[in-house]
């Protein structure tokens, strides 16, 4: 029974993460639509928080990556800079900030992605 019960953990524990975003979402309409108002969200651009949800599958590849091995190796790393990328472009549409003023954090970011050893890309052509 404690193999069954470690699968079920292992097969949910992928979902947490993409879980609690999308029940944060659901709080969050909720809160609207019974007259909250919550002052970091910009109605204007409030389809811009569904964009964040792009974030929950590499912050979940990360956590799933760093418990399987201990440590944040380039996997954890590469899967953390993903979801960053993400969170910067729906933090530019929900701050409606000037893309023209902020496009050097893109730069900033491919800079970061250099500097992590060991990307997907290049074990997977190595392994060919």
């Amino acid at each position: 029974m404690a193999d069954n019960e470690t699968g079920i953990t292992e097969r949910h524990g992928n979902r947490i993460i993409p879980a609690v975003l999308v029940i944060g979402v659901g709080v969050i309409f909720l809160c609207m639509t019974q007259g909250v108002q919550l002052p970091f969200l910009n109605l204007e651009n409030w389809w811009a928080w569904f964009i964040l949800i792009g974030a929950a599958w590499p912050l979940s590849e990360a956590w799933h990556r760093y418990r399987a091995i201990g440590t944040a190796d380039g996997e954890v790393w590469h899967s953390l800079l993903h979801a960053l990328a993400v969170v910067m472009v729906a933090g530019i549409f929900i701050l409606d900030l000037s893309w023209g003023k902020w496009w050097p954090l893109f730069v900033i970011y491919g800079g970061l992605t250099m500097l992590v050893p060991g990307s997907r890309r290049s074990r997977r052509d190595a392994a060919r």
